[in-house]
This record gives C-alpha cells, sequence and structure tokens, in this order.
C-alpha cells in the first residue's frame, strides 16, 4: 500500500541518453511529472512480476505516450502473462495505440540471459524467488575504448598524423621502433553496473547474477524479527539483503520495497549494515549517482 510517503515500485535508470523504466506501480506516471523525468525519451520498461504494486500502472503510462503523440517503438520486458495483461488493458479501455509496442516475454529457468544490447551497455535478465515468475535484472556498462594520452604521446614524440592508423592496427612502426596504442592512451575505467533485484525470497543463486556489481538493489521488505512472515510471503529481511551483497562482492546496496509496517526504517538500515556497511535506504524521489 502507499503509506508513509512511499509509493509503489518503480525506478527511473539513465545511462548517458538511455532511459529506462523498472517496474511500473500505480501512480508511476505522476511520479515521472512530479520529477519532470523526460517520459518521451524512455526506449524501454523491465517489469519483474505482474503483481499490481509492479505493475498497475502500466496501462495508463502507455496511453498517455499515445496522447503525447509518441511515434518511436516501446519496447516492454516481462515475465510470461505480461503480453495478455498489457492487452486485456488496452482491449479493455478501448485504447489503440499510435506507435509500435514490442512486449517481450522471458521464461527463465536458472539461467542469466541477454535481453537488450547496444554498443555501450547490456542489460540482463535472471530468475528470482516470489512464487511468481519474477525476473531480477542487471544493466552493465560495456567496457569503454581506451583514451588518447597526449603527454604520453609527447614523450614518444610520435607524430599526430600517426594516431588514426595507430589507434585502427594497435601497433605501428617508427623510427624503428614499435609503438602500440596502450603505450600512449589511458586505460578506460571499470565499467559500472546496477542490479535490480525485487521481489525475491533469500536465495543464494542470486549471488552468482549479481557478482561484482557497482550498484545493487535489493528487497529488503521485513526485518529479522519477523522472518517467519518473510517466509510465507516469498520475501527477503533486510540482514538477507545484506548477505547476498557481501557474498556478492558489491560495492554498494540500497534496500527498498519495504512492509507498511514500518513507519522508522532506520532498524532496517541498522539491520542491514551490521552485515555490509555500505547500505542505504532507498529514499522516495531522490536520485542516486552511481561511482
Amino acid at each position: 500500500m502507499p503509506l508513509h510517503g512511499r509509493h509503489h515500485s518503480a525506478q527511473w535508470l539513465q545511462y548517458e541518453n538511455l532511459y529506462f523504466l523498472l517496474d511500473c506501480g500505480e501512480a508511476t506516471q505522476h511520479q515521472i511529472l512530479r520529477y519532470h523525468l523526460p517520459l518521451n525519451k524512455l526506449q524501454a520498461i523491465f517489469i519483474s512480476h505482474l503483481h499490481a504494486d509492479h505493475v498497475a500502472g502500466v496501462g495508463g503510462l502507455l496511453t498517455t505516450l499515445h496522447m503525447q503523440g509518441r511515434q518511436k517503438p516501446l519496447h516492454l520486458y516481462g515475465p510470461i502473462g505480461l503480453r495478455s495483461f498489457v492487452e486485456a488493458q488496452l482491449q479493455g479501455t478501448f485504447s489503440a495505440l499510435r506507435y509500435p509496442l514490442y512486449i517481450h516475454e522471458v521464461f527463465l529457468r536458472k539461467e542469466k540471459v541477454l535481453l537488450w544490447e547496444d554498443n555501450r551497455m547490456e542489460v540482463w535478465g535472471f530468475p528470482l524467488r516470489h512464487g511468481v515468475p519474477t525476473i531480477g535484472y542487471l544493466f552493465a556498462e560495456k567496457t569503454k575504448p581506451r583514451r588518447l594520452a597526449p603527454e604520453k604521446l609527447a614523450e614518444i614524440g610520435l607524430p599526430e598524423y600517426f594516431i588514426p592508423r595507430l589507434r585502427m592496427e594497435g601497433k605501428i612502426e617508427y623510427e624503428g621502433k614499435i609503438i602500440t596504442w596502450e603505450a600512449v592512451s589511458h586505460p578506460p575505467p571499470p565499467p559500472k553496473s546496477y542490479a535490480y533485484c525485487t521481489d525475491t525470497e533469500f536465495a543464494t543463486e542470486t549471488v552468482n547474477f549479481v557478482s561484482g556489481a557497482t550498484v545493487l538493489y535489493h528487497e529488503a521488505t521485513f526485518l529479522s524479527e519477523h522472518k517467519k512472515r518473510a517466509y510465507q510471503t516469498f520475501h527477503s529481511t533486510a540482514r538477507e539483503a545484506a548477505l547476498i551483497a557481501q557474498a556478492s562482492g558489491v560495492h554498494r546496496l540500497y534496500i527498498g520495497h519495504f512492509s507498511t509496517r514500518y513507519r522508522d526504517l532506520t532498524p532496517l538500515l541498522r539491520e542491514a549494515r551490521s552485515y555490509f556497511p555500505e547500505t542505504h535506504l532507498v529514499v522516495e524521489g531522490e536520485t542516486l549517482v552511481f561511482p
């Protein structure tokens, strides 16, 4: 329920000029307007599962894009059943979209599957445990090319007109010496990645899917004192989210999807930080810049 200033699940992810929506609970488009997000630039929506608090806002958002005159395609990813759910919403409200909508239903067992890719990023889907078909997502930056280091070039004394050839061939001979591209360039920074895991019970196989991610978002619906309820509803505790982060070697953990029984979230943060110190709460409307 949308209580304590916390809305249903939806996250907006931007990488350079790429824009993605992760889940689309009720009132998502209201929040998009509130925070001045460029809805018309949205390229894909990734739905974790078909519980209403994660998908009930899809129909309205798709119709809004239609009313705004969108022409370019939109891709929608999610578990089996997503197509019939979306088509029923559109047909039941007599909505015909003016833009192409591509619905990709993903069936996963134990594998991680590549769902979307361009020359800068990959998006992978992997199975989560939640009693209904549920997908976690990993957004992984590709390694960027090395950048020219002018100071190294000057030290070697290589004329600049050799650079295009050196960049293309990897090495050239100059004044009796072999000059490599690595010798005159800076290595790229480590690729960034973001893993989105909601809703799910504690599952050790998740560690392999999110291993080494820069940032992990993992649901932490309950405190450990309510572990029995977490087990009954296929959810995780704050401690269990922290153990996943610890075992997978991620740099930073964000926890969210809190039960409405908790108005004060401090105990959840304290519990997670006792196992993984670099834990943070997801705060409504906050913009996070990944390191």
